[in-house]
């Protein structure tokens, strides 16, 4: 029952080809009722203090909160919600507690290219029918920060291979310094529209974060968006 998907949004996606297509944005039954859980253990705190004379929650400029008398401050983590607008880019991730998932299998929103949608009858495509392009992939990685490549991996990119995790790109990416000299690869999350570079070892074919996504619920994440776009192609073609 909490792994129930339901619908929470509805949101646009730009397809790539000149037009943007709404989707419904879902969560799991569980992820909801745990913010709900929080919000009103909040609000109900709130006015305990406030009925006590001892002011609200107060959440700080610095992550703290006045709790109790307010004569003493406990800090808190705040949870790494897609919301929180770190992981807004990636759709697989919206709605989602991410505090709960591997952080080793997060991917990281810098990363991510939206590819276009081809057809599941056309050749260069994921089974959903997104385009799978390395080259293009990461030639795009490249125009768009060409500080995160080395002179080796931006020849690499020109020339139409992949490039590995060196130096220069550990600077920017140190989650990944453990991966150095591993190839890339580009991953599109949930077998969606989205594709993400990952070092090769998260990447083994079709284990690693193929698996995780399966577990997290995110795999066919864009599937209501691939269905509406096959049938736009094929009434173009009639």
């Amino acid at each position: 029952m909490k792994n129930t998907p339901i619908p929470v949004a509805v949101r646009t996606v730009d397809t790539g080809i000149g037009m943007k297509l709404p989707y419904i944005e879902s969560s799991t039954v569980g992820e909801v009722a745990g913010k709900f859980s929080k919000a009103s253990t909040a609000a109900k705190d709130d006015a305990y203090q406030f009925a006590k004379g001892s002011g609200g929650s107060g959440v700080s400029k610095v992550g703290s909160v006045a709790k109790g008398t307010g004569n003493k401050e406990e800090t808190f983590t705040v949870p790494k919600w897609s919301n929180d607008g770190k992981y807004d880019k990636v759709r697989g991730y919206r709605g989602r507690d991410l505090t709960k998932y591997d952080e080793e299998y997060l991917v990281d929103p810098r990363l991510v290219v939206e590819m276009n949608f081809k057809g599941k009858t056309n050749s260069g495509t994921n089974a959903a029918g997104w385009e799978r392009n390395a080259k293009k992939f990461f030639n795009t990685l490249l125009k768009s920060n060409p500080e995160f490549w080395s002179a080796e991996n931006t020849a690499l990119i020109k020339r139409g291979r992949v490039p590995i995790v060196d130096e220069q790109f550990i600077k920017y990416f140190s989650q990944y310094k453990e991966y150095i000299k591993d190839p890339m690869r580009h991953h599109h999350i949930g077998e969606g529209g989205q594709a993400v570079a990952l070092p090769k070892s998260l990447h083994p074919g079709y284990g690693g974060i193929h698996n995780v996504e399966k577990e997290w619920g995110i795999t066919g994440i864009d599937d209501e968006i691939a269905t509406r776009l096959e049938t736009f192609i094929n009434n173009l073609r009639r």
